[in-house]
């Protein structure tokens, strides 16, 4: 019988402490995360589908808050192009600075990238800015 209202003395007084040292942290990563559902996502895998002359196109981007990280493989006319970058999300639109990792001869090694999540969520379509040149850009949403 001791060690029983002993066990229940402890118990008691160690859910006590964990009671008096809780705080709301809890709850306010919950209202952080559920802010952050709300919006269209835009991470993941988008197969490039902008030009015929570009294949086998993939974009993997990832997010962080309002911090946009990329990852770019394509092949142009069969010459394969590497490149990533970082930048930001206000709203639908993403801007990325890119560096080339792996060059096409003649083609730039830097460039921003802004580009909008279409209203189906299927698509992120804009331009590219380098070199004092600027272009379209077209990906098609892969999986989920």
């Amino acid at each position: 019988m001791l060690r029983v209202i002993s066990f229940i003395s402890l118990s008691l007084a160690l859910g006590m402490t964990f009671f008096s040292q809780a705080d709301d942290s809890v709850v306010s990563s919950v209202a952080v995360s559920q802010k952050i559902d709300k919006q269209r996502r835009i991470a993941g895998l988008w197969h490039d589908v902008n030009d015929s002359n570009f294949a086998n196109g993939h974009l993997i981007v990832s997010q962080i808050g309002d911090e946009i990280f990329t990852a770019h493989y394509l092949e142009f006319k069969g010459r394969p192009f590497v490149e990533h970058g970082s930048g930001f999300r206000d709203k639908d639109t993403i801007t990325i600075n890119v560096q080339v990792t792996q060059q096409i001869p003649g083609w730039t090694t830097k460039g921003v990238h802004t580009l909008t999540l279409s209203e189906d969520g299927q698509y992120l379509i804009g331009e590219y800015f380098s070199g004092g040149e600027k272009g379209p850009l077209k990906f098609k949403k892969a999986g989920k």
